[in-house]
C-alpha cells in the first residue's frame, strides 16, 4: 500500500516499463522498505537517520532501475525524471505509519507529505504540490510547515489525527 501511495499521483515509470518490470521494480522497493524498517523496530529513529534513508531508498532505486524511470521531465507537470524524493519519503513514511499503528515500531519521525495534509496546514495551491519534490531540502521546508501547524504535538500524532478528520 505504500508503495501505492507513492505512485497513486506521482508519475514514475517509463511508457517502455512492462508489467513484468514493474512487479520487479515493486519487488525490490518492498523489500529496500522492510530493510529500512528494521532499525526502526529496535530504536527511536532520529530526524537525520530518516532524511539519510530516504536519499538511500531514492539513490537505490535510481541505481538500479532508471532505465524503467521517465528520463526527461514531466511534459505536464514539469517535475524531475526518475525515482524522487517525493516517492521515497511517501513510501517509507506511509510503511512506516502502518507499522506504527499496528503497534510494531515507536512513532516514526515524520508523517507523509502530501496534498491533503498540506492543505489540512493551510497550504493552498501550488503549495499543496509535493510530486515534483526532489531536494531533502524542499522536502524538509514542507515538513516544517507540518511541525508548526502540530504545535506540541509530535508530527506522526498530529497527522493522524488531522488525516482522520479531513
Amino acid at each position: 500500500m505504500s508503495i501505492k501511495a507513492a505512485v497513486q499521483h506521482n508519475s514514475l515509470y517509463s511508457k517502455s516499463a512492462s508489467n513484468d518490470d514493474r512487479k520487479v521494480i515493486r519487488h525490490v522497493w518492498a523489500e529496500a522498505l522492510r530493510i529500512i524498517s528494521e532499525k526502526y523496530k529496535s530504536e527511536e529513529v532520529s530526524d537525520e537517520i530518516y532524511v539519510a534513508d530516504i536519499i538511500e531508498l531514492k539513490d537505490l532505486m535510481n541505481n538500479q532501475f532508471s532505465d524503467y524511470f521517465m528520463s526527461e521531465t514531466h511534459p505536464k507537470f514539469n517535475y524531475d525524471p526518475g525515482f524522487r524524493i517525493s516517492h521515497s519519503q511517501k513510501s517509507i513514511v506511509v510503511y512506516l505509519k502502518h507499522l506504527w499503528c499496528l503497534g510494531e515500531i515507536k512513532a516514526p519521525p515524520q508523517c507523509p507529505v502530501d496534498a491533503i495534509i498540506l492543505k489540512v496546514a493551510g497550504q493552498k495551491y501550488p503549495n499543496t504540490k509535493w510530486t515534483h519534490i526532489n531536494s531533502i531540502d524542499e522536502h524538509l521546508s514542507q515538513v516544517e510547515i507540518l511541525s508548526k501547524m502540530a504545535g506540541d504535538l509530535p508530527l506522526p500524532e498530529w497527522e493522524l489525527k488531522s488525516f482522520s478528520t479531513s
